[in-house]
């Protein structure tokens, strides 16, 4: 970046960089950019593969799944379904002779299993300006932060550094009085969620306590194998039937 031109990364076009604007596309081959004061980065986007109804339908499915209370998808009330884009640093680093790619954050994430989302490779496009109602996360994380990140994991020689734009969906719902927020990967479908209702564990520990204490008690009081073997085949079918009603229950 040279005064007021910046220097295109991918065809070394010289463009010119307008007073306070940080995006630019590169006028000679269209490369999208972003120009900071460490220099020119490569700007690129994920193209959202899901429209709010398929990003609904996929937070449904979570919903119903074995890890939330039962009927979460039924008991709880929608209140946000808002499309967002975040920004994600992408490093392309030599590391032991093979390319390798690492991501950081370019922006406080709102939910801490965001870190762990990973770009699909091969689909990246030149960044464009996002439509309109799509929430764009401003970029607070300096890339030099970033790369003091990638430079503590020793990651090796960077190849390419890019700013990457992810696309979300942000869900805001309600369940007996409280909030909770969840996020869809608008490309894969996964939702993203540190705190939710979750299934409560203390009737699968009561219910396996209470066959545990019980198994033990007629291998202590009965002596005869098969009688043994009687019991616990009689004990193990309410306990089964007990079982199935607290996981319907629960």
């Amino acid at each position: 970046m040279t005064g007021t031109t910046i220097l295109c990364p991918q065809c070394g076009g010289e463009n010119d960089l307008p007073s306070g604007l940080l995006f630019v596309s590169c006028a000679f081959c269209g490369t999208s950019l972003f120009a900071d004061r460490s220099g020119v980065i490569s700007y690129y986007r994920v193209p959202a593969l899901l429209n709010k109804d398929k990003a609904q339908a996929a937070l449904r499915r979570w919903m119903a799944g074995n890890d939330t209370v039962k009927d979460l998808d039924h008991k709880s009330q929608l209140e946000g379904f808002d499309p967002v884009s975040f920004p994600m640093w992408l490093f392309r680093v030599d590391r032991d002779g093979a390319e390798t790619s690492y991501v950081a954050p370019a922006a406080p994430i709102p939910i801490p299993e965001l870190i762990d989302l990973e770009i699909p490779p091969g689909q990246l496009e030149p960044y464009e300006t996002a439509a309109g109602g799509v929430d764009e996360t401003e970029v607070t994380v300096p890339v030099e932060t970033a790369r003091d990140w990638l430079d503590q994991r020793h990651a090796g020689p960077v190849r390419e550094t890019a700013l990457v734009r992810i696309p979300l969906w942000r869900c805001r719902y309600r369940y007996k009085g409280s909030d909770y927020m969840a996020l869809v990967d608008a490309t894969s479908g996964a939702v993203l969620a540190s705190v939710y209702p979750e299934k409560l564990e203390s009737p699968y520990y009561l219910v396996f306590g209470l066959g545990f204490v019980l198994f033990v008690v007629e291998g202590l009081m009965i002596g005869n194998p098969f009688l043994k073997a009687f019991a616990y085949l009689l004990t193990s079918i309410p306990l089964f039937g007990l079982a199935y009603w607290v996981a319907r229950r629960v």
